[in-house]
C-alpha cells in the first residue's frame, strides 16, 4: 500500500513541474505583455522613488517609451534625424571653444542721460501755508500809479489894502494838463482861493455860484459865458470891476488870447449890473 502512493508520488511529480512552469511562462507573458501598463502605474505611485531612491539611472531607464502613431496609408514615414528627437540638455561639461585671436575693441564712455530725469522728476516747489484772506488789506489804489502831468498856471485874486481898497494879486497854482487849459484855469479861478492863500488875506469878489458854461477862442478873443448869477455883485461897482479884472487878467495869461467878450447865458449884455459897467465889447487889460 505504501510502495503504490509512493509510485503515484512519482508519477505526479513531473506533471506538478510541467503545471508550474506553464504557469511561470504564462505569468511572464502577461507580465511582458502588460509591462508597459505595470510600469506606468508603478511610476505613477512612485514605487521606484521609495524603493530605489538614489538609484535615479535605473528609473530613467525603466522609462516607458512613448508610442508614435502609426503614419496614414499611402504616406512614407520619414527618417527622423537623431538631432531632432535628442533632447536638449546642457551639457555637464562644455566644450572648450577653439583658441581665436581676441580683437582689441575701443571702449566707449556712454554717460547717463540727464534729460529723461529732468522730466520725470520734476522739481518740487515749496508749498506755502495759505494766508488768512481775513486780514488781507486791500489798498485804495496802486502806490506806483503815476500821477497825472500838471503844468503852472497864473490866477488873478484881490487882496484889500489897509484903506479899503481892492488890488489884484497874482498866485501861482498847479493845474492838470488837459485838452482845454483855459477853462481849467477859469474853473478854478471861480472856486476860489485855497487855505494858503486866503492866510495871505486874499479874496474873490466873484458871486459866489458863478459858473463858466462855455469857452472859445477866436481871432484872439476868449468868449467866456457864464451863468445868470455872475451879473449880481453886492459889492458895489468897485466890486463889478474887480470881477472883471479877475477874468480879464487870468485869461489873458494865455499868449493866445488878448481880449474877452462876457457872455450871460450865451448873450452879450451892454451893461453888467445896475451899476452901468459896458460888456458889449472885449476887454483888455487897458480897459480899467
Amino acid at each position: 500500500m505504501t510502495a503504490k502512493r509512493t509510485k503515484k508520488k512519482k508519477n505526479n511529480a513531473p506533471l506538478g513541474c510541467l503545471a508550474g512552469i506553464i504557469f511561470v511562462i504564462l505569468l511572464s507573458g502577461l507580465l511582458l505583455l502588460n509591462k508597459t501598463i505595470i510600469e506606468k502605474n508603478l511610476k505613477n505611485t512612485g514605487f521606484f522613488e521609495k524603493i530605489l531612491p538614489k538609484t535615479t539611472e535605473y528609473n530613467k531607464d525603466r522609462e516607458a517609451p512613448q508610442e508614435k502613431p502609426s503614419p496614414p496609408s499611402g504616406t512614407t514615414e520619414k527618417p527622423i534625424d537623431s538631432k531632432q528627437t535628442q533632447p536638449q540638455t546642457t551639457p555637464t561639461t562644455p566644450q572648450a571653444a577653439p583658441s581665436r585671436p581676441q580683437e582689441t575693441i575701443p571702449k566707449i564712455e556712454t554717460k547717463p542721460d540727464t534729460s529723461t530725469k529732468q522730466i520725470t522728476q520734476p522739481e518740487k516747489t515749496p508749498q506755502v501755508a495759505p494766508k488768512d484772506r481775513s486780514k488781507t488789506v486791500i489798498p485804495a489804489g496802486d502806490p506806483k500809479e503815476t500821477p497825472p502831468p500838471t503844468k503852472e498856471r497864473a490866477l488873478y485874486f484881490m487882496q484889500i489894502t489897509e484903506d479899503g481898497s481892492l488890488i489884484r494879486t497874482k498866485v501861482s497854482r498847479s493845474i492838470v494838463v488837459s485838452d482845454s487849459p483855459l477853462v481849467d484855469v477859469i474853473q478854478s479861478l471861480l472856486s476860489g482861493p485855497l487855505d494858503i492863500e486866503k492866510k495871505r488875506g486874499l479874496i474873490s469878489v466873484i458871486p459866489s455860484g458863478s459858473r463858466l458854461l462855455s469857452a472859445q477862442v477866436k481871432d484872439g478873443i476868449a468868449y467866456l459865458d457864464f451863468n445868470d448869477t455872475f451879473q449880481f455883485n453886492t459889492f458895489g461897482k468897485e466890486g463889478y470891476t474887480a470881477q472883471l479884472k479877475q477874468v480879464v487878467w487870468t485869461a489873458t495869461e494865455f499868449p493866445t488870447v488878448q481880449g474877452v467878450q462876457i457872455l450871460i447865458e450865451g448873450k452879450r449884455l451892454t451893461y453888467l449890473g445896475g451899476e452901468g459897467i459896458r460888456v458889449d465889447r472885449p476887454l483888455t487889460r487897458t480897459s480899467f
